[in-house]
């Protein structure tokens, strides 16, 4: 092979990756924000049939009150071709007793749903035969509900409005992927003809491809905003027109008979129930034919919002003039909300596509690059891919197994307690913790090849498993049996990846090893939980489990190529790697020699469990209080939770190369106890918005010093060393987990007895202790050796 031809292979092979990846993630995140938008469309559609639907179901319930049964209601079908007219989507209106009855039916019939007894007076939502029901309660004199207004809308319905704008996004999508592609090319094909170097020229390639990728995304993502902005006040536009038309065409009927606009009551509760009803209406208000005001509700006048205004019908003898008109003030405050909304989901899909192209990008360029295996050494830069591919597959389903099982319970007729509904998740993380245990000392014997496929294996049983159990609606036990076996898969696959770390990285970059491995794993759970969960609203929940046993293909992929790199590696040194030769413990070894290891242990009890505490006192109870408490929604406290993430992604690796390049590791530890404990008293002072996210975000920079560190400095005494790494590691990983779970029972009492500010400085207390006593007991640093590292996720 010439000389020429050896410099373009790494080039062609990374263009020709980086043509493959654009599409893959342009697809992703087309997708995503396609989806985002199809929800602004189906909330406002939905809102709208809530507040129109309501008035027909309240005219029901005043004849139900009246001590008309609704069995023998009279013009009841004339009534519902009047909610029809009414809602044009509507394909179907229906009354439904409480077993499933149709009393009465217009337009396509099809099945309907039960819905069954009194749901406290809460319209209800419900799919059957292909549509989406809003179903409205219908009350007795009693306050009992005996039926309910059924209104039946297509299960994707939207207007012509939206599908028009998916349309030209899904064009916009294609032409920035398109031409993304081609510069890449073209950039491929200039670089492969360029005389410099040959590592200069595939260092501008990288440079270059990744510029491609990033502007295609922002484009992409600036186009997402401004058809969002679009949506909304497209949306808020036509709630207000139709909610005008409504009520117009109730004040005509009554005019036509006779009955003045004065001497029409009740007006002002029917404008509350609209605005409280449809969030986008700040106000109504009835005009007379002389501009005066008979009625009003809400913000009207100079300080609303946009104005829709709809004229109602001409009197005799007025000479062609309006009797009056309807005025809805659209809420300007409400759409800004809005609109920011959207544009923090658009900015988020587009943060999670773009940690994907660059987790993408780490793996093409660990496959194009040269071997860089030493003295027998595998190649490790295949760890961070497969551990983030894993994390991603796994985590689809994450956001939503507590939903799943609520929703098994209910069919079934089981309580649906909190307990119930967290049995899924506690089943999985226990299982995950007894495999952990195993799987360290079955890589020490078998390499860590046979746990990564067992786990791999285990992951797709588990989520085939969850696909039947959601589909055929089968006892809740099934499901919890499925995540429990999911739960094996991980500790294994999670055990055997970290394996594989350990033994093919060279000691003196283990500890940045270990940081981008946490790095891979915080971004693999943080997309696959954002991307599944708008897979479920999409999809439906057992459709997502198909999708993440598919997903787990990947990291299989990644592994067989991380074996095959060994093996060659293996044949030129004449010797096998060290990730497949078995490791025994030698005599004094095994849990014994661990537990006897004074510097690993004091890492255990001085950092790693009191880490554990604080981030799950800080992550999960203190901050989502403090923002629920200030009215933040959902979906805002999860971005807030999120920059502890975007922390350990991009501060982990700086502080793992700088781990390395220090003998002593104990500073990066003591350092790391403080960083946690400025963060909890952050927390404690503040509890605003801003205070919250520095303190998430310290907490983020707290496991960022320390992680590679604990891992480093722990992980290389004798004790380790006899006992062997894997049964190490599972050991520090427990330990990890333990912490977790105290972490609730702590901090929760903490919180329980001396009152949230005071529980949270009780743990900063806490930190700085086990900082403290760390630094005093730990007195010299351990001379480097064999052993190493971890990753916690």
């Amino acid at each position: 092979m010439s000389l020429a031809t050896r410099a373009r292979g790494p080039i062609f092979r990374l263009t020709l990756a980086l043509a493959l990846l654009l599409p893959v993630c342009m697809g992703i995140a087309g997708f995503l924000n396609l989806t985002a938008l199809k929800r602004v469309d189906a909330e406002a559609t939905v809102s709208e049939v809530t507040a129109i639907g309501g008035k027909w179901a309240d005219r029901l319930q005043v004849a139900v009150r009246y001590g008309k049964p609704i069995e023998k209601f009279s013009g009841l079908d004339d009534l519902l071709d009047d909610v029809r007219q009414d809602i044009p989507l509507a394909g179907q209106a229906a009354v439904i007793d409480l077993k499933g009855h149709v009393l009465g039916s217009r337009g396509e019939e099809a099945a309907v749903p039960v819905v069954g007894a009194d749901k406290g007076g809460e319209v209800v939502e419900r799919v059957a035969a292909g549509r989406r029901w809003v179903l409205f309660p219908i009350r007795d004199a009693g306050g009992a509900v005996v039926a309910h207004l059924g209104v039946a809308l297509p299960e994707e319905a939207h207007t012509a409005e939206i599908g028009r704008t998916v349309q030209a996004m899904v064009a916009a999508a294609a032409a920035a992927t398109i031409l993304g592609v081609l510069v890449t090319l073209g950039l491929g094909f200039a670089s492969a003809r360029g005389r410099a170097a040959d590592a200069v020229r595939l260092k501008r390639m990288r440079v270059a491809g990744i510029a491609v990728v990033v502007l295609a995304q922002a484009g992409f993502a600036a186009y997402a905003i401004g058809e969002f902005r679009s949506a909304v006040e497209t949306a808020a536009a036509r709630q207000g027109e139709r909610l005008a038309a409504s009520v117009a065409n109730d004040l005509d009927q009554l005019i036509n008979k006779g009955i003045g606009l004065r001497f029409m009551g009740r007006i002002e509760d029917n404008f509350a129930r609209l605005i409280d009803q449809v969030p986008l209406i700040g106000g109504a208000a009835l005009v007379g034919p002389d501009g005066t005001r008979i009625a009003a509700a809400g913000v009207t006048g100079p300080d609303a919002g946009p104005v829709v205004i709809r004229d109602l019908t001409t009197v005799a003898g007025s000479g062609g003039r309006p009797a009056g008109r309807i005025e809805i003030s659209l809420s300007g405050a409400a759409i800004a909300d809005s609109v920011q909304s959207r544009v923090l989901d658009a900015v988020t899909l587009a943060l999670v596509s773009a940690m994907i192209v660059g987790e993408g990008l780490i793996f093409v360029f660990a496959a194009v690059r040269g071997r860089a295996g030493t003295g027998g050494i595998a190649d490790s830069r295949f760890a961070r891919p497969m551990a983030f591919l894993f994390l991603l597959a796994w985590s689809l389903p994450l956001s939503f197994v507590p939903l799943a099982m609520r929703l098994l319970a209910a069919g079934n007729g089981a309580a649906t307690s909190d307990i119930m509904m967290a049995a899924p998740v506690s089943a999985e993380m226990m299982c995950a913790l007894v495999t952990a245990l195993i799987a360290g000392p079955m890589a020490d014997r078998r390499g860590w090849q046979v746990p990564v496929l067992t786990g791999f294996g285990l992951c797709v049983l588990a989520n085939m498993v969850s696909l039947v159990v959601m589909a055929t609606q089968t006892h809740p036990a099934a499901f919890i049996a499925a995540r429990a076996l999911g739960g094996l898969g991980y500790g294994f696959a999670w055990m055997g990846i970290q394996s594989h770390l350990y033994a093919t990285t060279l000691p003196e970059r283990r500890a940045s090893a270990t940081a981008g491995l946490i790095a891979g794993i915080f971004v693999g759970q943080m997309c696959g939980t954002a991307i599944g969960a708008m897979l479920a609203e999409q999809l439906g929940y057992a459709n997502v489990f198909l999708v993440a046993a598919l997903f787990m293909v990947m990291p299989l992929v990644v592994a067989l190529v991380a074996v095959s790199v060994g093996r060659e590696l293996a044949v030129e040194t004449d010797s096998k790697p060290v990730a497949a030769a078995p490791v025994t413990a030698e005599e004094g070894g095994g849990w014994r020699g661990l537990l006897t290891d004074r510097t690993f242990m004091l890492v255990l009890v001085c950092s790693v469990i009191p880490f554990s505490i604080a981030q799950v006192g800080l992550l999960n109870f203190a901050v989502p209080v403090y923002l629920a408490e200030q009215g933040i929604n959902q979906s805002d406290i999860g971005r807030v939770l999120m920059v502890n993430g975007l922390a350990v992604i991009l501060l982990g690796p700086l502080f793992g190369r700088l781990t390395d390049k220090v003998t002593d590791k104990r500073p990066f530890i003591v350092a790391g106890a403080l960083a946690a404990a400025a963060a909890l008293v952050v927390a404690s002072i503040g509890g605003n918005l801003m205070a919250l996210v520095a303190a998430v975000f310290l907490i983020g920079v707290s496991g960022s010093i320390a992680g590679g560190a604990q891992s480093a400095h722990g992980l290389q005494g004798a004790g380790v060393a006899r006992a062997g790494i894997g049964r190490a590691v599972s050991m520090k990983r427990s330990a990890d987990k333990f912490g977790q779970m105290l972490g609730p029972l702590i901090v929760g009492g903490l919180f329980a007895v001396v009152g949230t500010t005071a529980g949270l400085a009780a743990t900063a207390g806490l930190m700085l202790a086990a900082g403290l006593l760390f630094l005093v007991l730990d007195r010299r640093p351990a001379p480097p050796a064999a052993g190493e590292a971890e990753a916690s996720s």
